[in-house]
């Protein structure tokens, strides 16, 4: 009987050790982790798996710091937009006050050349100045002077 009770439980571990087995028909189960072999191999050096250590490192600051970088454009562009917006209007406005004033100014230039040149040479529109002429043997200096009407060239 104990022969018995022996090949009863051999068989019966021999026969249920295929249900516990993982076969390679079955789906694999996508709600697990599954964790990739590192990327150095099996059997690195220290060495190896420092230098991959750190070069996830430095990608990943490397991440961040354009993340902060784009983040700070995102805040900072409108406010330059706006900046530049605004001096371009300032910058029109004052052209346009310049150009006022530098038409202001021709005109008040022409307007005063004008006028010394009339005080200079006098004005097309005004009379002739009269001509006086005496004789040598008189004084300059006589109050009595004889206007002599000369006729206009044309």
């Amino acid at each position: 009987m104990k022969m018995m009770k022996t090949v009863l439980i051999t068989s019966a571990i021999l026969a249920s050790t295929p249900l516990w087995a993982q076969t390679a028909t079955t789906a694999p189960d996508h709600t697990s982790t599954h964790t990739q072999p590192a990327p150095y191999g099996d059997n690195p050096s220290i060495f190896k798996v420092l230098g991959h250590k750190a070069q996830q490192k430095v990608q990943h600051t490397a991440e961040k710091v354009d993340y902060g970088v784009q983040k700070g454009i995102a805040k900072v562009k409108p406010k330059v937009e706006n900046a530049w917006e605004e001096t371009k209007d300032f910058a029109t406005e004052k052209s346009e006050v310049a150009k006022e004033k530098t038409e202001r100014a021709a005109t008040t230039v022409n307007r005063k050349l004008n006028q010394t040149k009339d005080n200079i040479i006098g004005s097309p529109n005004d009379q002739p100045a009269p001509i006086v002429s005496r004789p040598l043997s008189e004084s300059s200096t006589d109050q009595q002077a004889v206007p002599v009407q000369q006729t206009p060239a044309s």
